[in-house]
């Protein structure tokens, strides 16, 4: 009994020391301090069991022998009843019990209901994109400013209106919209599936599936990388790194290519994949798409002719790949972006070893930032970089990483130089862990390990953070309009009034059942195009009377200074 009550008061005092970031830094944001407080749980649990049958405090009723198998049953009868145990953002466990329909189950059953329904999409289409449709990812400039009619703030009166919600694939790609169709990348059963949905039903207009399947125990199953569409043409990255050119009308495959095995990255083999799938979406850039395979150093660019997926140009991590013994891929989870930096167009990919940029003609890199993680699990470079102006680029990583303002510049002999610009006192004053910033009027906003926080560009000093009452998780968000857009992991869709002065949240809807919405959302015409790991939806957000099409993401890089 005496052992039972000092386990309880250790308890005590452990819960308060990972939960107080003034005796144990929060390093790795709340995952530590919440495994700590599930392992505590399970064994308290485990030894009030213990204690009630060894010591009860009542006259024993039965034998400790019968007791004991009643015990064992109890406890096998509970693990053999879970079919999955999966984990949010911060390590925070759910279960999922084999009585429960699964994903693909909930998808099949749909799908039969409304196997006669049709979307609208067809060969006659024009896919030229308005200005607010969403075929890139995060916008057209990858800075999550996006363009969009104006909305309501008061979302109490005027509510955003569902139009459709339905089973998905799982997965944590985005949707890109065009015209009639909503793309996205999900997992159906062994295989890796290009969906097509029309945009004002949910119907499948058409799906392209092909035999690939990725999963690991803390984020679960499915693809990742965000689909882009371009022209006629849809280019996806499955998580083994399968990438695909469909039809954006028919869903028909014009080529497709392994972008881990043909370029020398496998191993026994396999694909040479990192820990948590490629997750870095194509980049098309006229008539080439360019893609991160990665590579023992990073430095691991590729260019494909968009005709006929043949092989442009190499990043020099790639030119002579030789995978040895002990050799892991280097290529992060971030995305290429075509940015102007000292007045030169040049290619951003903050890959696993840190941030560099390349040529866009060649692939060869101009610049190299260093910036990998030294603990396991290591090289969780996933925020894009935001440019800032003519010379400054903010980069952004969790687990201790932190955040750094880096100044380029190109010298009289034409070589480049970067350089970090801030304190180390500011440089963990945001860690983005799954998400990516966004810039608005001189300020940073982002998600510091799922706390809202806002950053002065000049200094890094930390404006404010939101505390525990008001977490978002690892969200998704988006700029337009003067107002941030933000998908919280836990299904709900925020809209927030950027200021520097605190957060204002102007309204707030429950949007996503489930326990980790990862996806990135998109907005395309008014509406909200979101999805998660089991289910999508379409919202048509409430437009003002007089709203028109606005561009935000500006058209070239701020003129130097």
């Amino acid at each position: 009994m005496w052992l039972f009550f000092g386990w309880l008061a250790f308890v005590a005092i452990g819960q308060f020391a990972v939960w107080n970031d003034k005796i144990i830094p929060d390093t790795h944001g709340q995952s530590i301090p919440t495994m700590v407080t599930v392992s505590m749980g399970i064994v308290t649990v485990l030894l009030l069991m213990s204690w009630l049958l060894f010591f009860p405090p009542f006259p024993r009723r039965i034998p400790v022998a019968v007791g004991i198998l009643l015990y064992l049953l109890v406890v096998g009868a509970f693990v053999g009843s879970i079919r999955e145990v999966g984990y949010s953002g911060d390590m925070r466990p759910f279960v999922h019990f084999r009585w429960e329909p699964t994903v693909q189950e909930r998808l099949q059953a749909y799908n039969a209901e409304n196997s006669s329904a049709q979307g609208t999409a067809a060969v006659e289409i024009d896919w030229t994109p308005s200005i607010e449709d969403s075929p890139d990812f995060r916008g057209p400039h990858r800075d999550g400013v996006v363009a969009s009619p104006v909305f309501s703030d008061d979302w109490s009166s005027t509510p955003p209106q569902e139009l459709w919600r339905r089973p998905c694939g799982e997965g944590y790609a985005p949707f890109a919209v065009v015209g009639p169709a909503a793309i996205t990348i999900e997992q159906r059963g062994p295989s890796e599936a290009i969906v097509s949905y029309d945009v004002d039903t949910g119907r499948e207009n058409w799906v392209h599936e092909y035999p690939a399947r990725f999963s690991e125990t803390m984020g679960g199953v499915g693809p990742r990388a965000a689909p882009v569409i371009a022209g006629s043409d849809v280019y996806t990255i499955g998580g083994m790194g399968d990438m695909h050119c469909v039809d954006l009308s028919t869903g028909k495959p014009r080529w497709n290519v392994n972008i881990l095995t043909a370029n020398g990255l496998e191993k026994d083999g396999q694909p040479l994949n990192i820990v948590w799938a490629m997750s870095s979406a194509p980049l098309v850039l006229g008539d080439m798409v360019v893609v991160n395979a990665g590579g023992p150093v990073g430095n691991g660019l590729v260019a494909y002719s968009r005709a006929d997926g043949a092989v442009l140009w190499k990043g020099e991590g790639l030119r002579d790949v030789q995978i040895g013994p002990g050799d892991i891929n280097r290529a992060g989870y971030s995305s290429p972006e075509l940015v102007t930096l000292g007045g030169e167009d040049q290619i951003l990919i903050f890959d696993g070893v840190g941030l560099r940029s390349c040529s866009p003609a060649t692939g060869d890199q101009l610049w190299f930032h260093a910036f990998e993680h030294g603990d396991s699990p290591g090289r969780v470079n996933v925020a894009q970089p935001l440019v800032v102006d003519w010379d400054r680029v903010f980069i952004s990583a969790s687990y201790t990483r932190g955040c750094d303002m880096l100044r380029v510049g190109k010298g009289e002999d034409g070589k480049w130089s970067v350089e970090s610009v801030w304190t180390d006192k500011v440089k963990r004053n945001m860690r983005c862990k799954f998400s990516s910033p966004v810039l608005h009027e001189g300020y940073i906003y982002g998600l510091d390990e799922g706390f809202l926080t806002c950053l002065d560009v000049e200094t890094g000093e930390r404006k404010w953070k939101r505390d525990r009452a008001t977490q978002y998780g690892h969200g998704q968000m988006l700029l337009t309009n003067g107002r941030i857009v933000l998908l919280s992991e836990f299904g709900d869709l925020v809209l927030i009034e950027p200021s520097s002065e605190g957060l204002k949240e102007l309204a707030r809807i429950t949007a996503l059942p489930g326990e980790r919405t990862w996806n990135p959302l998109a907005l395309a015409r008014g509406r909200a195009y979101l999805r998660n790991h089991q289910e999508a939806v379409c919202l048509q957000l409430p437009l003002l009377p007089d709203a028109t099409e606005t561009a935000l993401a500006p058209a070239e890089a701020p003129a130097q200074p």
